[in-house]
């Protein structure tokens, strides 16, 4: 399946609000990879589908997941909300015919970062919280996030403005995101 394909299998899925959120990821993710030398087509492909599953109900995906073996973070079994990307992760080969595995852990790890979501998932995790339509962040900010030299810069800062947001409302940030900063201080490469 090509990415216009599944533009209009995610349009019909997705409500106009989200489908441009996805479209706006497909667009960093495009210049990402690019920039980067990834695969662009894939990086659009997944950039359109990250959120094929947001609507599907939560604990239907605390299920879903269990079901199907699929590892669940603390996190994710107390706000189940955040397995929408373990359970697009399932659906994407089954609905592309592409079973790359390297897609399937960008989707599955875009929510709260990992050090295994290699460097598709690098790509997918900055454009979801960088893409233009989101508010939390202004122009500037974006400048500074792609401006960083490299996949694991952009991660970390991320990362860190998520930090900087949880601790102001209280919130834990997740066990998975705090390893993956971890690995990345440490040097940490993510795989190609």
């Amino acid at each position: 399946m090509d990415y216009i394909t599944l533009e209009k299998i995610v349009k019909e899925r997705e409500k106009p609000s989200r489908f441009e959120h996805s479209l706006g990821v497909v667009e960093v993710s495009e210049v990402l990879a690019r920039r980067f030398r990834l695969d662009v087509e894939l990086s659009r492909m997944i950039g359109i589908f990250h959120d094929y599953n947001r609507y599907m109900d939560g604990d239907d995906m605390l299920s879903f997941c269990r079901k199907r073996g699929i590892a669940i973070q603390k996190e994710e079994e107390e706000n189940p909300m955040l397995l929408h990307g373990a359970v697009a992760a399932w659906y994407f080969p089954r609905i592309t015919n592409n079973w790359n595995e390297k897609a399937q852990l960008a989707i599955r790890h875009h929510t709260l970062a990992s050090r295994d979501m290699g460097v598709l998932g690098a790509v997918l995790y900055i454009a979801d919280y960088s893409e233009k339509g989101r508010r939390h962040i202004d122009d500037n900010d974006r400048l500074v996030i792609w401006g960083k030299a490299n996949l694991e810069e952009m991660v970390l800062d991320v990362i860190r403005r998520e930090e900087e947001y949880s601790y102001s409302i209280n919130r834990e940030i997740a066990k998975v995101t705090l390893d993956c900063k971890a690995f990345l201080l440490e040097g940490g490469k993510f795989a190609h």
